[in-house]
């Protein structure tokens, strides 16, 4: 009986001991074929070096996939290992995926015109009108209430173009003007006291007059000189232009008014 148990003792240290070396063995394994791959890539990458001056890049692809495939060889070394030896299963968190981002304002400030564009600059005292009772004699109730002298709608739209108000001697009904700090402006309107270099740029309310903008000496761009007319076509044929390309194309330009 005490015979047996001793034969079973060795039995069981002997697959123990077969275990272990075969556990050696697998490591030894991995980690030759990741020397050996990092000495033939080695070798390759001082050849390529030797032979032609201009693989520099080449030799640091090289150089790199030696190091990556070293440390996946480690990895996958040390993963084998935990999963003989660790008593719980190993768990890889997967990445996070970035969340996508939302509420996102899509809209962008107009850019100002190119150069090239650009016709003329005048420099001008600027100031701002409403459509109301302080600024046209005309109350809600009046017909022709925020209604321009060339017949459009008065409009601000910081995004595309607003109606502004000139002496047609210098800026024409139809003239395009960028407006530092305002932004694009078509003359539409004229007024008594809006003579020589004065323009007036419209807000909805006296609050946002005396807010954004006040009296300012500007110098103003020209990119369109008018012929005397601005239709409602024209405003929102340009509105659109503004908005697709942030700023008044060429071919807008070019276009017969």
């Amino acid at each position: 009986m005490k015979k047996q148990f001793l034969i079973q003792k060795k039995n069981i240290r002997f697959i123990i001991s077969c275990c272990v070396v075969l556990t050696g063995v697998i490591v030894s394994l991995n980690q030759a074929d990741a020397y050996t791959f990092e000495e033939e890539n080695e070798v390759l990458y001082v050849e390529s070096r030797n032979n032609e001056t201009s693989s520099e890049r080449e030799g640091e692809y090289l150089e790199t996939a030696v190091f990556a495939y070293s440390d996946q060889a480690q990895l996958s070394t040390m993963v084998y290992m935990g999963l003989m030896w660790s008593p719980q299963p190993i768990v890889i968190p997967r990445s996070e995926i970035p969340k996508k981002q939302i509420g996102v304002d899509p809209s962008m400030p107009v850019l100002a015109p190119r150069t090239e564009q650009v016709l003329d600059t005048h420099k001008v005292t600027a100031t701002g009108y409403t459509a109301g009772v302080e600024s046209t004699g005309k109350g809600p109730k009046h017909p022709q209430y925020g209604i321009t002298y060339s017949g459009v709608k008065v409009r601000r739209d910081k995004e595309t173009v607003s109606t502004i108000a000139a002496d047609p001697r210098l800026f024409p009904l139809g003239s395009i003007l960028y407006i530092p700090g305002y932004g694009y402006g078509i003359v539409a309107d004229t007024g008594s006291a809006i003579k020589g270099n004065k323009i007036d740029l419209y807000f909805p309310t006296t609050k946002q007059v005396y807010k954004e903008w006040g009296k300012k000496d500007v110098e103003v761009q020209v990119i369109k000189q008018g012929t005397g007319k601005c239709t409602e076509k024209m405003l929102e044929e340009l509105s659109e232009a503004i908005d697709v390309y942030k700023s008044v194309p060429d071919s807008w330009l070019d276009k017969a008014v």
